[in-house]
């Protein structure tokens, strides 16, 4: 049994909306619960919102550590949409969803899908859904995030890869102490988009091998998350297309210390 939790991340002032599917082979739940628990709030009625000023709710900050250390056991796929576009967002939520299970040969078993609250998905793309994908699915929209944990695990990944694109676009420039245990030195500057890429890479749904390159087999460790675990609409502009393909369409995995 597969997991599909999604959940988006709308971004006005750049005109866009990205939407994240976080996938497991377990049921998120517990494990998200515990990591609210273990910062102080009540699972079931309190939840993590990754929207909400971190500095005056320490406990908000906690549970969103404890949830960026689920991200890196789970898989992540993208999906870009115009802002002014929201309610298509379902269906192209959907689209997207197809490509992930074909693509990585999740066709074999069967799948529980949750859609957050809000989030629209007519009867048409449903039925277009079932009759494209290759595996067995429900699909449970408009869920409770305080109580289907996984969702909130895909409003953290939406929100980092929002603030990844909006750097992309230049709409913010913040950096970040690079900390202990990153590599770097612990004081150094860093881009803030840099370091959310750098803690939700390995997630990403991507190839199995490295994109054909070169001569340089040890450098040339990119792979292809375009045609496996990222959706752009084609209601997109150019320029958002262009972006959202430049900074998630392929993923380095060698070493960037």
């Amino acid at each position: 049994m597969g997991y599909f939790y999604f959940d988006e991340s709308i971004q006005e002032r750049a005109g866009f909306i990205v939407g994240a599917f976080v996938y497991s082979t377990n049921d998120l739940m517990p494990s998200v619960f515990s990591a609210l628990a273990e910062a102080g709030l009540q699972p079931g009625v309190d939840e993590f919102k990754s929207g909400v000023r971190m500095a005056a709710h320490p406990e908000q900050a906690k549970a969103r550590d404890g949830l960026r250390e689920l991200l890196m056991d789970v898989r992540v796929g993208v999906i870009v949409v115009p802002s002014s576009e929201r309610l298509s967002l379902g269906t192209e939520a959907l689209v997207g969803l197809t490509k992930i299970i074909n693509a990585n040969d999740l066709t074999d078993v069967s799948h529980q899908v949750f859609f957050d609250e809000g989030i629209v998905v007519d009867r048409t793309s449903l039925e277009s859904f079932h009759d494209n994908v290759g595996a067995e699915c429900d699909i449970n929209l408009d869920q409770d995030s305080r109580t289907i944990g996984g969702i909130q695990l895909a409003d953290l990944a939406a929100h980092a890869m929002g603030i990844m694109l909006l750097e992309q676009q230049e709409h913010i420039k913040k950096t970040v102490k690079a900390g202990e245990n990153s590599g770097y030195e612990p004081d150094l500057d860093i881009n803030l988009g840099f370091e959310l890429w750098a803690s939700l890479r390995y997630s990403f749904f991507k190839s199995s091998q490295p994109i054909p390159g070169p001569e340089d087999p040890l450098g040339d460790l990119l792979f292809d998350v375009e045609n496996y675990g990222l959706h752009v609409a084609a209601t997109c502009v150019d320029a958002l297309r262009n972006s959202s393909l430049a900074r998630f369409g392929q993923c380095y995995l060698g070493c960037i210390h």
